[in-house]
């Protein structure tokens, strides 16, 4: 439930602090006042998105900040202290923070606290009934979380059966492309063979052309480096000769065996480089017709390289690919008939799970059903019948929709004698806004949620009627917080705390103000919800009467 609410800048609201208790809580006042703008902020906290544009004119940002109070329930699935704090920022930039606890949190993630905390009902939702594209949703609500499980697991093997469709289609799109490009690709793929390109082999030639470039000068270093190295000033005999004198003292000092053992370490090093540079200097040599061949060779494959736009190493792999497509063009057939055997196989496990989610669904519906019966009886709609259909599925890829294999009807009878008839073709506006209030109560029992908000829900009720559903309302109010708007006196007379919302001019601008009434503020706020125009003696006399109830 909801403890306080405090809005900065947003709208018409210049500065606005509310607290709330527990039971029903009536929010009146004129149309225009700014009800709506209240339920906007509230919005927000539940994970709405914001619009920059709502922030009052002439400041720089707006914010709203709520505390709600956890159940225990609540706070074990949430895994949060029984008191959270919301905060909500959003600059005129558009850009917006989310707080929770005074941590930055995720719009996605604030969404899926809150849903768990209360639900809002906003005008718009009631119309949502003439819709049969919504109804399912609210089937859905009966059971949501293990309907998501069925929901996930259906989407997941439907996305995999549109992959594979996909797939067939390509396979289809590109069989009918083939025949003109099977020659192209034929030439380019005897064209690459013909070049027989090896991996780093470019390289490996480019750096045997830079040294036969460059023989005399190699030819000239290491004949000048042997020499040195053969010079008998150098004395490389000398380091064996001192290794071993060293050895033979090596027992009196661990020291002489160290350096003993380094100077024949060097000499071997030393002789071993000596070899080394006698031996290419035998084998180093001038083959003029080979230096010429390589770079031929390198002009080849350069040229190659330019005309299909690709290094040497991409060409060696392009090569495959092309002769991979080449052989799925002259074989497209069993490659058709392959992906259309995976394709019905993954059609089948899509329609299983729709089967699957179609099912519980159905067990959603008549607990739905049911419980909607016994709602509408409060409602002064007693001899209420209602029914769900679902409409007959035929196995084909049209019975795979986003939210599963179902398409399905309300139908409903409000008086004794009539036949059920779709619920969009015959309900009146005021039976309609007392089916979305069974349709809110039931979904909010069932998800143990602590808090109602209800805008105008009782839109087009009046009468014994109206007096039903605010005792409706009493009830609900003992199990959660309810908060409702609303322009039936009799609801707002049955409220155990009632705010009025007036607009003013302050300073040359329109502001929003609230106000908790008190006893006689609610006597003149329900007798003007009675009277025409002006306060008449028999409105206050009634208000009296419907607060005495």
């Amino acid at each position: 439930m909801i403890l306080k609410l405090k809005v900065s800048h947003f709208a018409l609201i210049d500065d606005l602090e509310m607290t709330f208790e527990e039971g029903l809580t009536a929010m009146t006042g004129e149309t225009g006042a700014g009800k709506s703008i209240i339920l906007e902020s509230l919005h927000l906290l539940f994970g709405k998105r914001s619009d920059a544009q709502m922030i009052r004119h002439g400041q720089s940002k707006a914010v709203v900040f709520g505390v709600f109070k956890l159940t225990k329930q609540q706070m074990e699935v949430l895994d949060l202290p029984d008191i959270i704090e919301v905060e909500r920022e959003i600059d005129s930039d558009g850009r917006h923070q989310m707080r929770l606890n005074q941590q930055l949190i995720t719009l996605a993630k604030l969404r899926e606290i809150m849903s768990m905390i209360g639900h809002i009902h906003s005008q718009n939702d009631t119309m949502t009934l003439v819709d049969r594209g919504y109804y399912l949703s609210f089937v859905d609500q009966v059971d949501q979380q293990k309907t998501d499980d069925f929901l996930n697991k259906y989407l997941l093997k439907r996305s995999a059966y549109l992959e594979k469709k996909k797939h067939v289609e390509s396979l289809k799109h590109k069989k009918n492309q083939s025949v003109e490009k099977q020659s192209f690709l034929e030439y380019q793929v005897q064209e690459l063979k013909n070049l027989r390109l090896l991996p780093n082999e470019k390289e490996d030639l480019e750096e045997a052309i830079e040294k036969s470039k460059n023989y005399d000068k190699i030819m000239n270093q290491l004949k000048n480096a042997y020499t040195l190295l053969s010079d008998e000033s150098m004395m490389i005999d000398h380091l064996y000769d001192a290794s071993k004198s060293l050895e033979k003292i090596s027992h009196l000092d661990q020291n002489y065996a160290h350096m003993s053992e380094r100077l024949a370490s060097a000499f071997y090093e030393v002789d071993d480089v000596k070899s080394t540079v006698f031996n290419m200097i035998e084998s180093l040599d001038f083959n003029e017709e080979l230096f010429n061949h390589m770079q031929e060779r390198v002009y080849e494959i350069i040229k190659s390289e330019q005309k299909y736009h690709k290094t040497a190493e991409e060409l060696i792999v392009y090569l495959k690919e092309i002769e991979e497509e080449l052989m799925l063009i002259t074989d497209y057939d069993h490659y058709i008939e392959q992906a259309k055997k995976d394709l019905d196989q993954a059609f089948q496990a899509a329609y299983d799970a729709g089967l699957k989610l179609s099912n519980h669904r159905k067990t959603c519906a008549k607990k739905l059903e049911k419980d909607l019966i016994v709602e509408l009886k409060d409602l002064d709609l007693d001899k209420a019948k209602f029914e769900i259909s679902f409409d007959s599925i035929d196995a084909n890829e049209q019975a795979l929709q986003e939210q599963g294999i179902d398409q399905i009807e309300f139908f409903i009878s409000l008086n004794e004698g009539e036949p059920i008839k779709p619920l969009s073709k015959v309900a009146s506006g005021g039976e309609r806004a007392r089916f979305m209030f069974a349709l809110r109560s039931i979904y909010a029992k069932a998800n143990h949620l602590s808090m109602l908000i209800l805008d105008e829900i009782d839109i087009g009720i009046s009468g014994k009627t109206a007096a039903k559903v605010a005792t409706k309302m009493q009830d609900l109010s003992q199990q959660m917080q309810l908060i409702v708007i609303t322009h039936l006196p009799q609801v707002a007379a049955r409220a155990n705390h009632h705010y009025g919302i007036s607009k003013l001019k302050e300073k040359e601008r329109m502001v929003t103000r609230i106000l908790k009434l008190n006893d006689d503020e609610r006597i003149e706020m329900i007798a003007y919800m009675l009277s025409d125009e002006k306060l008449s003696h028999f409105a206050i006399e009634q208000a009296k009467m419907l607060l005495r109830k």
